[in-house]
């Protein structure tokens, strides 16, 4: 054991993890969220998940999956970085189908019935997970919805079951009709086209199918009847389906309402409840997405099959999306709010993963730490973690060290943030706070740092909680309050 920072070991068998999605012996606490969470979606509804960051929220939609796995068959759709509409649809549509079809080697003809545009299809085979499908027959797929069919409706025209098709366009049962051999759509109202049953390659050089050219490397294309698209077999690539993708800068009405549709389609296909988890949900705030939210809300709330779960940072993207009569998706999903870990979960934690790494923490020294880190599981991870390197049996004198390690790793970050605060006012409102948390920021509390007036710490607060800094008048990092501490000591 070491007494010093110099002197700390590195183990790497580590028991605490931050920064990453953790669940099963790594998760903790968040029996009530979870419960929530659950019966909104057993009840077919809605839920928005939402706190500042670095709450777990990732990590409480992972364990979600992972408990519920067998009940449920979970999509998860993470937006961090999306900066168009375009990404977002071609992300949703990879996602539902790599999710959705994990378990089927080949992409059948019915999967890629399910995509239409050219923006679609090139997003789910430039992702590598499927690929071109065999020359051997594929087996048909059930496709009926959630509620049973009737046995009119399941023998109608002789058919069985499994010769159920689905229309492509609004995903309802075709009718067979017997006296026309066509399937008919009373949702379109119109016939769909027939199936035909060509070769699987089709040689350029024929005359139905004139010979193209790869734009890329000038080899000659082969078209791929059962795609209605050009393949190079040299770029393994379909080229001609990427030019006409990369016109489409923005998705039309039409490619967006596509991939909303897609998980309601593929849940009628499967025959299962699906659950699409959409996490960094507030990405959305940061482009122009007037028209995807607006027809998100339209086509989503006649999706009966599926359950939507939104999951996003701060309380801006709650009011935006979720609260005022202009959010698209107002009172669209049941409120799940994420706030600091109980200090006795997280206490019973600490010791247990201590245990878990062969070492031994004392209950008062697990209080002291959930205490410091105001059970802030992404903070007490990471102190746990740099106190599990100095010692296996800390006390105190460890616990403190471990403080200072974890501030100075983090030093680079807080000088960023406290040089990006311009004002001088601000910067005193921030020692002022850190050097007495819980006081009321009254006139002797004004006086003493310098500031101005009641009416101008307000506008301070309110904007350094749009910054994520504070939240209601504290800082939301406690590691950052220890820096300001002995910034201002200093």
């Amino acid at each position: 054991m070491t007494n010093s920072i110099e002197e700390a070991a590195w183990n790497f068998d580590n028991p605490f993890s931050y920064g990453t999605v953790v669940t099963g012996a790594e998760f903790t606490g968040r029996d009530r969220e979870l419960a929530e969470l659950y019966i909104s979606i057993r009840s077919w509804k809605n839920a928005v998940l939402y706190s500042d960051r670095r709450m777990g929220k990732s990590s409480i939609l992972a364990e979600l999956a992972k408990r519920y796995a067998n009940e449920f068959e979970f999509i998860a759709v993470n937006l961090r970085g999306i900066s168009d509409e375009g990404r977002f649809v071609e992300l949703l549509t990879r996602e539902t189908l790599k999710t959705a079809f994990a378990e089927i080697e080949e992409l059948v003809p019915a999967i890629w019935e399910l995509v239409n545009s050219a923006r679609l299809r090139l997003a789910v085979l430039e992702d590598g997970t499927f690929g071109i499908v065999s020359k051997s027959e594929t087996q048909a797929i059930v496709l009926a919805p959630r509620r049973t069919m009737t046995a009119s409706q399941q023998t109608d025209g002789g058919l069985t079951a499994k010769e159920i098709r689905i229309c492509s366009k609004c995903g309802e049962p075709l009718r067979w009709i017997e006296k026309y051999q066509r399937y008919y759509c009373y949702g379109c109202k119109k016939y769909a086209p027939q199936k035909r049953t060509p070769k699987y390659r089709i040689e350029s050089s024929s005359l139905a199918f004139p010979r193209k050219a790869c734009p890329e490397c000038g080899n000659d294309l082969t078209y791929i009847e059962k795609f209605g698209e050009h393949y190079c077999d040299q770029c393994k690539r379909y080229p001609l389906m990427e030019h006409k993708s990369r016109r489409l800068l923005k998705p039309d009405l039409d490619e967006i309402t596509e991939a909303l549709d897609l998980p309601e389609r593929i849940a009628l296909q499967k025959q299962k409840h699906l659950v699409v988890m959409f996490d960094d949900f507030q990405e959305l705030l940061h482009f122009d997405s007037a028209a995807l939210l607006r027809t998100m809300r339209s086509r989503l709330e006649l999706h009966t099959n599926v359950s939507y779960v939104f999951s996003g940072s701060g309380g801006k993207f709650l009011r935006q999306f979720f609260v005022t009569k202009e959010g698209a998706l107002q009172r669209f999903a049941h409120p799940v709010a994420l706030g600091p870990l109980p200090r006795t979960d997280l206490s019973e934690f600490l010791i247990r993963r201590f245990r878990a790494g062969g070492g031994k923490l004392a209950p008062v020294w697990a209080s002291k730490l959930a205490e410091l880190t105001a059970g802030h599981p992404y903070y007490s991870q990471m102190l746990a973690h740099e106190l599990y390197h100095i010692s296996k049996a800390p006390d105190g004198s460890h616990l403190e060290a471990a403080a200072k390690l974890a501030v100075m790793r983090n030093s680079p970050t807080y000088s960023a943030i406290w040089e990006s605060v311009r004002s001088p006012l601000h910067k005193r409102y921030l020692l002022g706070i850190a050097m007495e948390p819980n006081v009321p920021h009254g006139a002797s509390f004004i006086r003493r740092y310098g500031l101005k007036s009641r009416s101008h710490v307000q506008r301070i607060e309110k904007q350094l909680d749009a910054r994520s800094v504070t939240r209601n008048g504290e800082i939301v990092d406690p590691l950052f309050t220890f820096w300001l501490r002995d910034l201002a000591s200093a």
